[in-house]
């Protein structure tokens, strides 16, 4: 597998989601805002072709998407609801 990296507009902000090999056909998921977050980790995906799963964070929910970039958009929504992540969104991280 080979290196992913996305860029979104989620909830009025420009995110960038990387995603990188680690392991045979799993990607960790880094999470980040230019300028005011640094790359976190959200998640994992796997697959290939038309079937991917994402993996979220501490809860075992696993979602299938058709495609690398919608499991990406999927974990980065998941994310910006963490309340480490949260503030990020709202303009008032410290």
């Amino acid at each position: 597998m080979r290196r992913m990296r996305f860029q979104y507009p989620l909830y009025g902000t420009e995110v960038l989601v990387e995603a990188e090999p680690e392991g045979e056909g799993r990607l960790l998921v880094r999470m980040q805002i230019p300028g005011r977050m640094a790359p976190v980790r959200i998640g994992y995906v796997t697959g290939a072709k038309r079937v991917w799963v994402a993996e979220s964070g501490d809860s075992l929910s696993i979602h299938r998407t058709k495609s690398a970039k919608a499991a990406c958009y999927l974990l980065a929504s998941w994310a910006r609801r963490q309340p480490n992540i949260a503030p990020y969104f709202s303009g008032r991280e410290n």
